[in-house]
């Protein structure tokens, strides 16, 4: 994936297009999101459009960049609420694709070794999985007053959704860290 900075500007950066029903329809396309807009009489044709929310780990459907295959940005999407629901579905299945984040249930330990911290834990969907941070304190994320996102070294992401409901072991072994 381009790094963030070289995103195409573009040519007049104050102008915000909001994406609606109304100037533009997302298809499936082998497997990738495609988007026909329209703007004005003209109408154009992406054969691949990238989502990216503006405010992960606020709005996880409102506000959401649409992108083209040079990251150039298209348009916003205030709420995709505003789709119908073969649309919303096409649009929430990506982005929860893109955003991938397992919730954790419990912590089974986390050893500290050399600058880093490495974890055993298990999903809400019954897997254990062993991940790795590096200082931990600064990629423990809270959001809000009971939700952690926790990042670890290769870009994961790992959802803490109620740290009061944790069981009293695991809420030990992450206390230390927030």
């Amino acid at each position: 994936m381009r790094d963030f900075k070289e995103r195409k500007i573009p040519k007049n950066s104050t102008e915000l297009v909001l994406l609606n029903q109304d100037n533009c329809s997302f298809y499936e396309n082998h497997g990738f999101i495609a988007l026909t807009f329209k703007k004005g009489e003209e109408t154009k044709e992406y054969v691949r459009v990238f989502l990216h929310r503006c405010f992960p780990f606020q709005e996880l459907f409102e506000y959401i960049a649409v992108l083209d295959d040079e990251y150039g940005e298209i348009g916003i999407i205030k709420d995709i609420n505003i789709f119908k629901e073969d649309t919303k579905k096409l649009l929430v299945n990506e982005l929860e694709r893109k955003y991938y984040e397992p919730q954790i249930e419990t912590i089974l330990s986390v050893k500290e070794r050399y600058g880093f911290s490495y974890w055993v834990v298990t999903t809400v969907d019954g897997r254990k999985v062993n991940f790795t941070m590096q200082d931990t304190f600064r990629n423990i994320i809270r959001v809000g007053d009971n939700k952690a996102i926790l990042l670890d070294v290769d870009g994961n992401r790992f959802v803490i959704n109620d740290i009061e409901k944790l069981p009293k072991k695991s809420r030990k072994k992450i206390e230390l860290y927030l």
